[in-house]
């Protein structure tokens, strides 16, 4: 087997979205292409999550925070249930701040620890 690293896998799972149209580029207004989550996506992503988190016995939100802090392992299915767990709150939340309403998500990851109480309670599920 031979040895990858995280950029390489990382990079082949983006591409596997993009084929599968889980994803589409968008241009943000710093000049700086984004990925996007199409509506299916979401979708596939929430089925995808539940699945490897029941096939590897772990939680996606801590891999997420793993991943964050720079310790994740390089294993494809642990770095894609991270990366799918980051991917899916930050389009629930760009799309709550567009003033949609969404179901109950998934996961509940929070991006870095907020130190602020009262960023904290506006983050929290009601």
């Amino acid at each position: 087997m031979e040895l990858r690293n995280k950029d390489e896998i990382r990079n082949e799972i983006l591409q596997s979205w993009l084929r599968g149209a889980w994803v589409y580029p968008m241009q943000g207004p710093d000049e700086q292409t984004y990925l996007r989550l199409t509506p299916g996506g979401r979708l596939k992503m929430r089925r995808k999550i539940g699945e490897l988190e029941a096939s590897l016995g772990e939680s996606g939100e801590e891999l997420a925070r793993l991943e964050e802090a720079g310790t994740l392992s390089v294993e494809r299915e642990r770095l894609e249930l991270a990366m799918m767990v980051q991917a899916y709150t930050s389009e629930r939340r760009f799309i709550q701040s567009q003033g949609a309403s969404l179901g109950t998500p998934v996961v509940t990851y929070e991006q870095g620890a907020a130190d602020d109480p009262a960023e904290k309670e506006e983050q929290s599920p009601e």
